[in-house]
């Protein structure tokens, strides 16, 4: 059964149209980026889900108005706008804050010992609460950095400042990071 319009019988459509297709092949690779950018954005799982799902359903509303080739940080500042618009992001040093540990993620090799297995995940809680100290234009520089693998153009399109203020967060953050990090890693010189 088709639809009529205008007096003429248009049959439905049931697979999408370009706009659909371009958006899926545009955006849906980075949904889990957005996530990891989301968590270390608001501090917890719940707010980090509905971020990026507000900024999905944005990214799909504004989806037309997309003009650069580059729709990973185009999506990504969408779902900075979110976590920072609509969840406390900037929240007070204390504010109830969960770490980063309910992101799923294992560096660990299945071929290593046990002790060695469990010395790496220690590193990594380690890191994870390092990141989670610093402050939120700090901690966002080095998750898109270091993480989600941004380019500093990338990075500075994301958060709408200039590279060399990119540049700037990411030393300072490194510096934090080292500091804080310095009985876990041997950093040699960072600054």
């Amino acid at each position: 059964m088709g639809l009529v319009s205008a007096g003429k019988t248009v049959a439905p459509s049931s697979s999408p149209g370009p706009h659909e297709r371009g958006f899926e092949r545009a955006i849906l690779p980075h949904l889990s980026g957005a996530f990891t950018l989301a968590m270390y954005l608001t501090g917890n799982r719940a707010d980090a889900e509905d971020a990026v799902q507000e900024a999905t359903l944005r990214a799909v509303r504004y989806f037309p108005t997309l003009r650069e080739d580059d729709a990973r940080a185009w999506f990504f500042t969408i779902v900075r706008r979110v976590c920072f618009t609509a969840y406390r992001t900037n929240r007070p040093d204390g504010a109830d804050t969960i770490s980063i540990e309910a992101i799923p993620f294992q560096l660990v090799d299945q071929r290593d010992q046990p002790d060695t297995t469990a010395e790496r995940s220690q590193v990594q809680q380690r890191v994870r609460e390092a990141i989670d100290q610093l402050p939120t234009l700090l901690r966002e520089a080095i998750v898109l950095r270091e993480l989600q693998s941004c380019s500093y153009a990338e990075i500075a399109a994301i958060t709408e400042v200039p590279v060399g203020t990119v540049m700037s967060r990411l030393s300072r953050a490194r510096v934090r990071l080292a500091e804080l990090l310095q009985d876990v890693v041997d950093f040699g010189d960072v600054a």
